[in-house]
């Protein structure tokens, strides 16, 4: 418990560090959670509270949920979920315009290891319905994850995960939509319980922006019968 509050408060510290050296940067807050309910299926979901430059100012808030079907033990899941994303973005001076945006999504998950470095790939297809339209988007992200400390991620084990994550538009002229490159520092404080912050770099069509990201996961496993 000592190193997660020293851990917790050099990230609020690092924050407006962070914040004064590039006007660009937005927050971002996570929570996920995983429960399994059986050997093959488990929950899935995520809020996350996105901000502006001020953390008071909202830019997105993403609640989403699924169900997941595991083919074979701990790895290779499908999982099908919904979304609903509400955005807020600038319309003026000292004012915005707010929609939301409701979202349907299929998922693969497979993950092997090399040596020490985990990694997991992520195949997403998202039906998005906003604006009285419908959009199509496919979604691609490779994740590497480092044990630092220990020679897995267990109890007290530091880490490093960096990510990149492709964003494409379907049956549209503009395929492209966006990307995401993640580098992240991570600590588990138990095997329910996993902290992570780091930085995201966004790149959008010809903009860019930079996020100071906070995770918590919070995983429940079934409860194993003795034998």
């Amino acid at each position: 418990m000592k190193k997660f509050i020293c851990t917790l408060t050099a990230i609020l510290c690092l924050t407006p560090l962070l914040k004064a050296q590039n006007s660009d940067l937005r927050n971002w807050g996570v929570l996920n959670l995983n429960q399994k309910i059986s050997d093959r299926f488990s929950l899935s979901s995520d809020y996350q509270y996105r901000t502006f430059e001020d953390i008071d100012q909202l830019n997105q808030l993403l609640l989403r949920g699924g169900i997941g079907y595991h083919l074979t033990e701990n790895n290779n899941t499908i999982l099908l979920g919904y979304a609903y994303v509400l955005t807020r973005v600038p319309a003026g001076e000292d004012d915005y315009r707010s929609f939301g945006e409701n979202r349907l999504y299929q998922q693969f998950n497979t993950k092997h290891a090399i040596q020490r470095v985990g990694l997991n790939h992520r195949f997403r297809f998202e039906e998005r319905l906003m604006n009285d339209d419908i959009f199509f988007r496919f979604r691609y992200q490779l994740t590497a994850t480092i044990p630092l400390n220990k020679l897995t991620l267990q109890q007290d084990a530091w880490y490093l995960k960096a990510s990149n994550e492709l964003f494409l538009n379907a049956i549209k002229q503009n395929n492209f939509d966006r990307n995401r490159l993640h580098l992240m520092v991570g600590y588990v404080i138990s095997p329910k319980l996993t902290i992570e912050t780091g930085y995201m770099k966004q790149h959008i069509q010809h903009a860019q922006t930079h996020h100071f990201q906070l995770g918590i996961t919070v995983s429940n496993p079934i409860a194993k019968k003795p034998s």
